[in-house]
């Protein structure tokens, strides 16, 4: 039963996308055929096959998830999105610190969706790509967490706050004392602007290399498992991503203490 019943949820397409449809609450056979743009005949017959494994049930011409398939369907949708995130680029991932994302985001990692991997231009490789300069300063509320210092942060940072940009900083220990020992005037400059805020935490608090959340979207870098780290950026704009990234933002913002002066 239980090696069929995995068969039966995985190895046709035309299953899932039904069984996905279905989390989203009971449907008509005529909805049905509409949303996934199928036949009546072939999606009968898999209709058939999930009421048969009791994944599915009928009542008053809709079909809804059984019981069962309420319980497995969001463990399958999760499995899923995993599956499709990690097989999109398996050849970073592979290479990755995938240990430095805590335990309870590393299990969601299918939440950031459709991402892509920029990297800035050869000539400018301690600055963010320029794609994600651009959308952040399309954005009006950002959120930077970062173990890893950039140069350019103290100019960024202050730029956007400075045309009105609400900006929230969690830096680890040693990023702050980078910034407080080599830009201490441009760290004064920004704690005095109107829409910022800036949280330090401990070095083992934040084992990323950075994250960036805002209302538009969020990019995540990591370091390699060699512990060297090249500047990159996974970005997402899908809407899951962008509460993964928040919820990512608010754990490392909690273990920190605020900074108000210096």
């Amino acid at each position: 039963m239980g090696s069929s019943l995995l068969d039966v949820l995985f190895l046709s397409e035309k299953r899932k996308n039904l069984l996905l449809l279905l989390l989203e609450g009971p449907k008509t056979i005529e909805e049905i055929k509409s949303t996934l743009d199928v036949r009546s005949s072939p999606i009968m017959t898999q209709i058939k096959i999930l009421m048969k494994q009791d994944l599915i049930v009928e009542n008053n011409r809709l079909y809804k998830l059984s019981s069962i398939g309420e319980i497995l369907v969001p463990k399958m949708k999760v499995i899923l999105e995993t599956f499709n995130v990690l097989d999109k680029n398996h050849d970073y991932w592979i290479n990755q610190d995938m240990t430095s994302i805590p335990p309870m985001f590393l299990d969601s990692i299918g939440q950031l969706g459709d991402y892509i991997e920029v990297n800035p231009d050869r000539n400018y490789v301690f600055e963010y790509p320029k794609e994600v300069v651009k959308h952040l300063s399309e954005s009006e509320n950002v959120m930077i967490s970062s173990s890893f210092f950039l140069p350019i942060y103290p100019s960024l940072c202050i730029e956007l706050a400075a045309k009105g940009t609400d900006i929230t900083l969690v830096f680890t220990e040693y990023v702050y004392d980078r910034m407080l020992n080599d830009y201490k005037k441009e760290l004064e400059h920004f704690l005095n602007l109107k829409y910022t805020k800036l949280y330090v935490c401990n070095n083992n608090n934040m084992k990323i290399a950075s994250s960036i959340v805002t209302e538009k979207f969020m990019a995540l870098s990591l370091f390699c498992n060699s512990g060297i780290y090249y500047n990159h950026n996974l970005v997402s704009f899908d809407d899951s991503a962008l509460k993964w990234g928040k919820g990512l933002f608010d754990h490392y913002r909690g273990m920190a203490r605020p900074i108000t002066r210096v």
